[in-house]
């Protein structure tokens, strides 16, 4: 395979006669899509396009949630060799047109009343005529001027054996543009990142032989495939003939999880940390008795884990662990679908004391690392290359080093062309070497692994000239059970202080009924924070710790501009929204570096 049109002809010849090969539960049904039916759509949309002239080169936005045609959308663009935009399906109307300007689309494809009326609020201001096209029928704008997705294909349909399939797979090249990933940023408009065919396809045939997956499998997809990490995932699925269950949010998943019953899926940190706080919320509600033996279990399962990874397990500790795992583990793993053989957690850092829990209840997770620029995976762990902590060794192909101030460095045949229309940005972070500047800040140990500290432009210097790194921070803050978002603050002044989110989903039934503006003065609440706080601080050098911290009423959000669509926090937004609490925390001491 050298390109993603290629793709298309792979599945259709390796996948031949699987009756399940995409599938999606709506309303109460789950409804399946056969290998002959989404190349026939695939084939069918590309025809009926370059009939109404798309033309290679140019860009079509997709708007949608996780679902079949998401990828019927976009492979046809790839057998045309037109430039394929995805947009998170929550971005609000003003990012959209942002987008939908910048790139130049010409063509929008979106599903969902709420996404339609976000594009039909920016077309005046495209500058230019677009064509729009509702994935359902029923979801077409009155007025004639939008087509429904269903329509078009009925049109390329009429054509499919006068114009075979092959025909259409040679039209591009490996260097020609495939994509235009707009990255959420955490300062400023977003920039285009533009990946060619061949940054997807090295990338998805680097991990090929990363992992053992094939037909008997069934992958969750549920992160968006606006996003490059599913996006890559997916093509992987699809080249190794995985079947996929498309979840259109994260929130949907945990109860799908028991009935779709996946064997790998992919996601954020944030779904497993949840699944960890979940079960540890559980324990402390039962009885003294069980908690007993669940820490005894947990104890046998961490214990094992380290000694396989040594080499050896004694018959004793054997034993041991296959008790717990019949008295313990088993039942949370049922609440994976029971069948899940391994997870690969990316997009942000997994917090060391969630890893270790699914290290020893038996459910792998890999910790991968990468970026929209580099298509995305530049590091992986994978069986017999795993180390907590760390993110994996280099994928094939892809050569990292660390500069003098700390940042990672990376030279990948993913590594995107540059930016759309934007030089400036491109020489910022392609040097004349070739090397791309990730801007996060690491090391790699004598045995290659990668370890990621953090962004480079998130470091904190305090008034004392100490250099600290504020994520790591926050993972063992979001780690306990009553935090569900923490903003580390500490530049420029003599020590650390945060901003905390309650988890409120998770407090005490008669904390729930209270709203949360009284919530955050509560001293039940305040009690519970601090006991959560002081865990983390003992973990911590003295520089590290929190001194000062104050809640926040509602979670930081992406419609209010303080997180991007990967869930990342806008450092910038929060701590400029907030100037007052955080005076607050420091009394009478002044910020004496801006």
């Amino acid at each position: 395979m050298e390109t993603l049109a290629d793709l298309v002809l792979h599945v259709r010849d390796h996948s031949a006669g699987r009756t399940s090969l995409l599938s999606i539960k709506r309303g109460k049904r789950i409804e399946q899509v056969s290998t002959a039916d989404f190349v026939s759509a695939v084939h069918s949309l590309a025809i009926a396009l370059e009939e109404r002239g798309v033309e290679k080169g140019q860009r079509v936005a997709i708007f949608a949630e996780n679902r079949p045609e998401w990828h019927v959308v976009d492979l046809a663009c790839h057998l045309l060799g037109a430039v394929t935009v995805p947009l998170y399906p929550t971005l609000m109307p003003d990012q959209v047109g942002y987008i939908l300007r910048n790139s130049g689309s010409r063509w929008i494809f979106y599903s969902g009343q709420e996404r339609g009326e976000s594009v039909a609020s920016q077309r005046r201001s495209l500058g230019q005529a677009a064509e729009v096209v509702a994935f359902d029928e029923e979801e077409r704008r009155a007025g004639g001027d939008e087509h429904s997705l269903v329509r078009l294909q009925a049109e390329g349909a009429a054509q499919l054996t006068s114009r075979p399939l092959e025909r259409m797979i040679d039209r591009v090249t490996p260097e020609d543009l495939a994509s235009l990933i707009y990255t959420s940023g955490t300062t400023g408009d977003p920039k285009g990142v533009m990946l060619t065919h061949g940054n997807f396809v090295s990338n998805v045939l680097a991990c090929r032989n990363l992992y053992s997956i094939g037909p008997n499998d069934l992958a969750l997809s549920f992160l968006p495939l606006s996003h490059v990490f599913e996006r890559t995932v997916d093509y992987l699925f699809l080249l190794q003939g995985v079947a996929i269950h498309y979840a259109p949010s994260i929130e949907r998943v945990p109860p799908l999880m028991l009935t779709v019953r996946p064997t790998v899926m992919t996601s954020v940190p944030r779904l497993y940390e949840r699944a960890y706080l979940r079960v540890i919320g559980n324990v402390e509600r039962e009885s003294p008795g069980k908690q007993r033996i669940f820490r005894w279990a947990l104890d046998a399962g961490r214990r094992h884990a380290a000694a396989r990874r040594r080499g050896f397990v004694g018959p004793w500790l054997f034993v041991r662990r296959t008790l717990a795992e019949r008295l313990v583990f088993r039942k949370i793993k049922d609440r994976f679908g029971g069948r899940l053989r391994f997870a690969i957690s990316g997009g942000a850092a997994l917090g060391l004391e969630v890893g270790r829990f699914f290290e020893a209840i038996g459910l792998q997770l890999y910790q991968g690392y990468g970026l929209t620029e580099t298509a995305p995976v530049l590091a992986a762990e994978r069986p017999a290359a795993v180390r907590l902590g760390s993110v994996g060794k280099a994928i094939p192909g892809v050569e990292l080093r660390i500069a003098e101030d700390g940042e990672i460095l990376a030279k990948s045949p993913g590594l995107m062309r540059g930016y759309w229309d934007n030089p400036e940005a491109t020489a910022e972070v392609i040097d004349e070497d070739g090397w791309f500047h990730t801007g996060d800040v690491g090391h790699l140990d004598d045995d290659g692994f990668l370890t990621i500290t953090d962004r480079k432009k998130d470091l904190l210097v305090t008034s004392g000239g100490k250099n600290i790194a504020p994520q790591p921070i926050e993972q063992l803050l979001i780690a306990e059970r009553p935090i569900a978002q923490a903003v580390v603050v500490g530049d420029g002044y003599p020590y650390l202080t945060a901003l905390l989110v309650p988890r409120f989903e998770e407090l005490p039934p008669e904390l729930q009924e209270r709203e949360p503006e009284e919530l955050a003065c509560d001293e039940a609440l305040q009690s519970l924070v601090e006991e959560a706080v002081q865990a983390v601080n003992r973990q911590l050098a003295d520089h590290e710790r929190i001194r000062n911290w104050r809640l926040l009423a509602r979670e930081l959000t992406l419609e209010e501009g303080e997180i991007t669509p990967t869930l990342k926090v806008r450092r910038r937004v929060v701590l400029e929204r907030h100037t007052a609490l955080i005076s607050s925390m420091y009394l009478k001491t002044q910020k004496v570096r801006a």
